[in-house]
């Protein structure tokens, strides 16, 4: 029975069956990003070699004595507060800058204002992570990209 098939049509099979198959996890799993990036609403990113890499050139020393003061349970919370709330309009911020085309001095100008009317999270223990959520949403704007640098500079204006 085995020596009818041969091995070009076995492995034609094997192929058959390999691409269907990730053909169907590929529509259960990524469906929504496929209809997004096949309507245009979402655009494919090259990843770079360029954008994997880390700047070791600028270490900006941290003032422990301001971050390592425990916050009070009450504090924490409308601070958690405060970044969710930072957050949601960050990215409302940055899915309208990407829909606007805008330009990165204007982008700036809106997050640094918005930097302003949640001042409490430049003092709190969490601004690292802030700027790492700032970092990485600015990441999904084809146009611009904000360094460490950056935006430790509209943290201290």
């Amino acid at each position: 029975m085995f020596t009818n098939i041969s091995w070009g049509n076995y492995i034609f099979v094997i192929v058959l069956l390999l691409a269907s198959w990730y053909l169907v996890i590929g529509f259960r799993y990524y469906l929504f990003d496929i209809t997004e990036i096949a309507t245009g609403k979402r655009k494919l990113r090259n990843h770079r070699i360029k954008d994997l890499e880390i700047d070791y050139d600028v270490v900006h020393p941290q003032n422990f004595t301001d971050t390592c003061k425990q916050p009070s349970f009450g504090e924490s919370e409308e601070t958690i507060g405060d970044i969710d709330a930072f957050a949601d309009k960050l990215k409302n911020m940055v899915k309208d800058a990407s829909q606007r085309e805008v330009i990165k001095s204007e982008f700036i100008g809106h997050l640094s204002s918005l930097l302003t009317e949640y001042s409490s999270i430049k003092k709190s223990p969490f601004r690292s992570l802030v700027s790492e959520l700032i970092i990485s949403e600015c990441e999904k704007l084809d146009t611009m990209s904000l360094s460490h640098v950056e935006v430790e500079d509209l943290w201290n204006e």
